[in-house]
């Protein structure tokens, strides 16, 4: 077991990190940007990504290179944090191998279906490839899903994804897929806490997971409705089996609305909706999908700054790290492609 000053020094640590966050103002400068290496230049003198691009010349990066930079920030915060005073030696730390290993599953999967398969290897975070508990040299050179199910035979996801049948053409369900790998992410989480955490501790833990369950499932079905026009019967099939803090009846009624109008009238009506404030009917999926990305910031934030549990200060902070880089993705990809910095500005949660 890790002793009382690694757990209070691990937390004290994860405030400090987050003291050192982008803050408004930089995005607001970012957004102002005219080039991406002139963005990397402002990150590399003005903000804690300064560490990773010290070494690097930003008058000549490139796109895909700096994103994959800012992913591996990312991760290495991560490893970290985890070896800080030896925390990582608990099960439950090992939480984020286990997002990495099914974010690059499912990457494999999209470029399978896209017959872009070679096209992979150039997409892959190659400083994840000896943490990853599968070969993902050989993944990369997978041509079809059975070849993949043959990589991953002596991991839990072979389990997870062995009963999808292919289509006629080859491609995979890719949202079948993502729905039974996220369904083995989330009891795994819960039945390590349940296993290594009691008390207050094991409770605040399962009440982030439980959180980030339920915001799952409302985006998934806000999606299903507004774009497929979906049914109970087919959302049923497509969200992950948990519910956290909206009650049986509250799902069934949001799972039924008839309309996406419908649903966020209902929505507004329960826990979730209530802490959101600018629920609209008439709100355009972005910005739905933004303000439940800010409820969760805010309730990671809140944990992050009252909890004195090191394992919910590292699993707030790193949700909350996860939304920053996104941002300064799509801040990047933003100016790639010459928006506006208003249409930027709007893409990102700034927390």
């Amino acid at each position: 077991m890790i002793n009382e000053y690694a757990k209070n020094a691990s937390v004290v640590r994860a405030r400090a990190i987050f003291g050192k966050r982008l803050k408004a103002e930089n995005y607001s400068d970012l957004v102002t940007k005219k080039t991406v290496n002139e963005a990397a230049e402002y990150l590399k003198k003005n903000t804690h990504f300064g560490e990773t691009l010290s070494n690097v010349d930003t008058a000549g990066i490139h796109r895909g290179h700096l994103e994959s930079m800012l992913r591996r920030a990312y991760f290495d915060r991560y490893v970290k944090l985890c070896q800080f005073e030896n925390i990582g030696r608990e099960p439950f730390y090992n939480y984020l191998l286990i997002r990495f290993e099914i974010d690059e599953l499912l990457k494999a999967i999209l470029y399978l279906n896209s017959r872009h398969d070679d096209d992979y290897i150039e997409s892959m975070d190659t400083y994840f490839i000896k943490q990853a508990r599968f070969d993902m040299i050989a993944l990369a050179r997978s041509r079809n899903f059975e070849d993949m199910l043959k990589v991953i035979r002596h991991t839990p996801y072979y389990d997870a994804l062995k009963k999808v049948k292919p289509e006629e053409d080859g491609t995979v369900n890719y949202t079948k897929c993502e729905v039974k790998l996220e369904t083995y992410y989330t009891k795994w989480l819960l039945t390590t806490v349940e296993k290594n955490f009691s008390g207050r501790s094991g409770e605040a833990l399962k009440k982030l997971i439980n959180v980030q369950t339920d915001l799952t499932n409302i985006m998934n079905v806000y999606r299903m409705k507004k774009f497929f026009g979906a049914d109970p019967e087919t959302i049923q099939e497509y969200i992950l089996p948990f519910r956290g803090r909206i009650s049986k009846y509250r799902q069934s009624e949001l799972f039924e609305a008839p309309t996406p109008e419908d649903f966020i009238r209902l929505l507004s009506d329960t826990i979730y909706g209530k802490q959101m404030g600018s629920l609209d009917e008439n709100m355009d999926s972005e910005q739905f999908e933004r303000d439940l990305i800010r409820l969760r910031c805010n309730l990671a934030k809140r944990s992050l700054m009252f909890s004195e549990n090191a394992a919910v200060s590292l699993y707030s902070l790193m949700y909350l790290s996860e939304v920053e880089v996104n941002n300064v993705i799509y801040i990047i990809e933003g100016i790639r492609y010459k928006k506006s910095p208003k249409y930027i500005e709007n893409l990102i949660v700034v927390h």
